[in-house]
């Protein structure tokens, strides 16, 4: 108990300094929205780590899955357990010593954050602390709209509630807006036709039902035909059972606790002595069948895992019975087809050897800036220094030192010849190709 508190006094630290990075995302164990959201479940995963539990994330229902002693489940969407859940939980239970923790989300502990805030808000904050109060009352009632009684899948049945107050040894209170009953299987003659189908007429979110929630679940689910015993463990204050535990003669001390609520185990409402009972309570039932199953068999801790979904659900992954067959790309590793795979991958590796050398590393161009008059006189030079150009070329420079800057020696200047061979001096020409 007192690791509980040492917990629930850390987050509420973690709350205080940290309200620029408030948050109200729900149904996460672990990050930095599982341990700071008001509607995480990180203070309920430490609690179950402090009791003596190696807390592990779940992803999706598998046979290594099935190793676990405890599975807490907090999913994002109000709707009912389909039934290949069902059935992969069933048998999980019937393994003996088992508890499945499933919390019905609802709409969270925001609007009990800010009025328990502005409470304790300085005078000049109160004001827009009630403001962002009433908001999030105004969201909640939104949300307690969309709701509909939803199908049972024959364990329990789930329905909107007004809301009520649960009362704690300190005189605290925690607002609850779902209710449990038990499931009473239809009679014989009601369903002749042997379907077991399980719809609730009307059912259908008409949008979001709490936060993260997009209003986007299946209308029916099968209903279970194993025989179960409803037991209330808690009531709010107008007698409706928001806490229960089922048992089944088939599950082998195993049980299912459903809670009507993630409000009565959120961040938050581990800050309240309500919220911790009822962690307590919960945690002490499962440690104590988790601890005789370790002790029956190895002396190991006890594995809790937490398993969050959203409207997409949880997929469920069996190993079918008999040996594993080869499918997909597997195929390509069983024989015969291995004996062209392995030909084909050592041709492919030829192959890139071969063309290796030939494409090589790749060079750099030089780059020509094409507006530099000077590679203009160079062409032009060039040209003329192919075509044999060379004594035209020294005519004209020395005719323009003579005529333009009106010099008669240096490098350029050549001597002066008669009239007669001047005019006859001649462009070059091409020289004949030998």
């Amino acid at each position: 108990m007192r690791k509980v508190c040492v917990v629930v006094l850390a987050l509420s630290l973690t709350w205080v300094a940290g309200c620029s990075r408030f948050t109200r995302e729900y149904g996460n164990s672990k990050g930095i929205s599982g341990r700071q959201s008001l509607n995480g479940f990180g203070g309920l995963r430490r609690a179950f780590k402090s009791a003596g539990f190696e807390t592990r994330d779940v992803t999706r229902l598998t046979d290594r899955v099935g190793r676990s002693d405890v599975i807490v489940w907090t999913p994002q969407e109000y709707g009912p357990i389909p039934a290949d859940v069902t059935r992969w939980f069933e048998s999980w239970l019937q393994k003996g010593n088992r508890t499945l923790v499933y919390v019905i989300p609802d709409s969270g502990s925001e609007v009990d954050y800010w009025r328990e805030a502005s409470r304790l808000a300085p005078a000049g904050q109160r004001l827009e602390y009630r403001k962002r109060a009433a908001r999030a009352t105004n969201q909640r009632s939104a949300w307690r709209l969309n709701r509909r009684s939803i199908p049972s899948n024959g364990w329990f049945v789930v329905s909107p509630s007004i809301s009520q107050v649960v009362s704690a040894s300190d005189g605290g209170s925690i607002d609850t807006e779902l209710k449990l009953t038990a499931y009473q299987k239809p009679k014989a003659s009601a369903n002749p036709t042997g379907v077991k189908a399980n719809a609730v007429p009307g059912f259908g979110a008409a949008g979001a039902t709490g936060p993260n929630s997009v209003g986007m679940m299946p209308a029916t689910t099968n209903a279970s035909d194993t025989d179960v015993d409803f037991d209330a463990e808690l009531n709010n204050a107008k007698g409706e059972t928001i806490v229960a535990t089922i048992q089944s003669d088939r599950w082998d001390q195993s049980q299912v606790v459903v809670v009507a609520g993630g409000s009565l185990l959120t961040n938050f409402a581990m800050t309240r002595l309500a919220g911790r009972e009822l962690a307590d309570q919960i945690i002490a039932g499962s440690n104590a069948i988790a601890v005789e199953e370790a002790n029956d068999s190895v002396s190991e801790l006890p594995k809790a895992g937490f398993l969050t979904t959203n409207w997409s659900g949880v997929s469920v992954s069996q190993r079918e019975p008999g040996a594993p067959v080869a499918s997909g790309m597997e195929l390509l590793t069983v024989w015969p087809i291995s004996l062209v795979t392995i030909h084909g991958v050592l041709l492919c590796l030829v192959v890139c050897l071969t063309l290796l050398p030939i494409f090589g590393r790749p060079r750099k161009l030089r780059r020509v800036d094409h507006s530099d008059f000077g590679d203009h006189l160079d062409a032009v030079a060039a040209l003329m220094n192919k075509v044999g150009g060379e004594a035209f070329a020294r005519q004209r420079i020395s005719e323009y030192f003579k005529r333009v800057r009106g010099e008669s020696s240096g490098p350029w200047v050549q001597p002066d010849t008669n009239e007669h061979e001047t005019h006859t001096i001649h462009p070059p020409t091409h020289r004949p190709v030998d």
